[in-house]
């Protein structure tokens, strides 16, 4: 059905916990928006956000969906979590947003993709660093093709931090690749290419006293990308305290692109003599993924992180844990 282009866009969350916060203050912000109701399973969490932001409280997403007029709904759940909402929202013609990673396995990632492509709905999976100023402008730097191909790509995700239960059970999360450097994958992917094979040195060195833990908290990864470029990604959950990075750097024949934070860049240029460009613009992440996504469903536009990205990111990170935990390379299955 088309959409009036004049009209507020309905939306619906599932899931009402911290990351639906993080929407709901950026949708506030954006005029043609409307709060039409909120889901989850502790029904407290639910009618606080409806109380906050209007809109009618369900604790069960089947009868959300069927009940409310939805132009879009954003799925803020845990990775475990995630059941057929996607499916069910697809086929009721209701536009899908939905957190990273979109699942822990790859059945269940590709049926997410088959939906939304069979309901012609519109999809975008939370990889918000995608439009970060300094990402954009080495994106566009990359895809002119001024640049000469990639030789190499190196990226790091560097926390100090152990989140709660679920984060720490590998089959609740996927482990610290696929639950919180997925990110780093994912921009290595987004501006050098699908990665096509990996193989990956994983273990638990630093919160070895915690309890329960689980999953990898120092891992390295060496990537081959379909070009054929060569790249590694380090990740850590025990670096800089109250200090997070993600950082990536790019080489091509004509320039070294590093990206400090996704809101800055700097080119060194190598042709016509030695010389160096730096760029940088702060951007609401959150702010300009919604923007993003409800002007291609009011524009009938494409997104830039639909399903099928997200589960060819997911492919990566899953192919990566598996590498590390079997100490062997892995191949990236396709979708």
């Amino acid at each position: 059905m088309p959409i009036d282009r004049m009209a507020k866009l309905s939306i619906g969350f599932i899931g009402a916990g911290g990351i639906a916060r993080s929407h709901t203050n950026a949708l506030k912000q954006i005029e043609d928006v409307r709060f039409a109701s909120f889901c989850d399973i502790i029904e407290d969490r639910a009618k606080y956000y409806s109380r906050e932001y209007g809109g009618t409280a369900y604790t069960d997403f089947s009868e959300m969906l069927e009940k409310e007029d939805l132009d879009a709904v954003y799925i803020c759940l845990p990775p475990f979590a995630h059941s057929n909402e996607v499916e069910l929202a697809a086929e009721r013609g209701i536009n899908v947003f939905i957190q990273k990673p979109i699942a822990l396995d790859m059945e269940q990632a590709r049926h997410m993709v088959m939906a939304v492509e069979k309901a012609g709905v519109k999809s975008q999976v939370g990889y918000q660093l995608r439009f970060g100023s300094g990402v954009r402008m080495a994106k566009r730097l990359l895809d002119e093709d001024g640049l000469g191909q990639v030789s190499m790509a190196l990226g790091r995700y560097i926390c100090n931090f152990v989140g709660g239960s679920w984060w720490k059970d590998p089959a609740k999360s996927g482990g610290q690749i696929v639950e919180q450097s997925t990110h780093a994958v994912d921009l290595l992917r987004y501006l050098c290419g699908d990665i096509t094979r990996v193989s990956s040195e994983m273990d638990i060195r630093y919160w070895t006293e915690v309890d329960d833990l689980e999953i990898e908290d120092v891992s390295v990864t060496s990537l081959r990308f379909l070009s054929g470029a060569v790249g590694s990604m380090v990740a850590t959950t025990g670096g800089y305290p109250g200090k997070w990075v993600l950082d990536l750097s790019v080489f091509t024949k004509r320039a070294v692109i590093d990206i400090p934070q996704v809101n800055a860049i700097e080119i060194n240029w190598n042709d016509d003599g030695a010389r160096e460009e730096t760029h940088s613009s702060q951007v609401d992440l959150s702010l300009e993924e919604s923007k993003h996504f409800l002007g291609a469903i009011k524009e009938d536009g494409t997104t830039i992180t639909p399903m099928s990205e997200g589960a060819k990111s997911l492919a990566v990170t899953l192919a990566i844990r598996k590498s590390g935990v079997e100490n062997a390379p892995q191949d990236v299955p396709e979708l």
